[in-house]
């Protein structure tokens, strides 16, 4: 898995926070979705940060229908 971060506004240089493989314990499971929670740099430094996504199931729909090519 590779997280890019970068401006959203403006021009600017995109920069590759992480690159390795998505591991089970980074992966919750929660009564409203999944939660990924992992660490990466963060974009100034090398400092460590905790990023969390929550997919809901309808986001997770999504990505398996884009996935799927439907």
């Amino acid at each position: 898995m590779e997280i890019y971060i970068e401006p959203a506004k403006r021009a600017g240089k995109r920069k590759l926070i992480r690159r390795s493989s998505l591991q089970p314990t980074e992966v919750h499971r929660d009564a409203n979705g999944v939660r990924i929670s992992v660490e990466a740099e963060g974009i100034y430094d090398s400092s460590r940060y905790l990023y969390t996504i929550k997919l809901t199931p309808e986001n997770l729909a999504l990505i398996f229908e884009a996935w799927n090519g439907s």
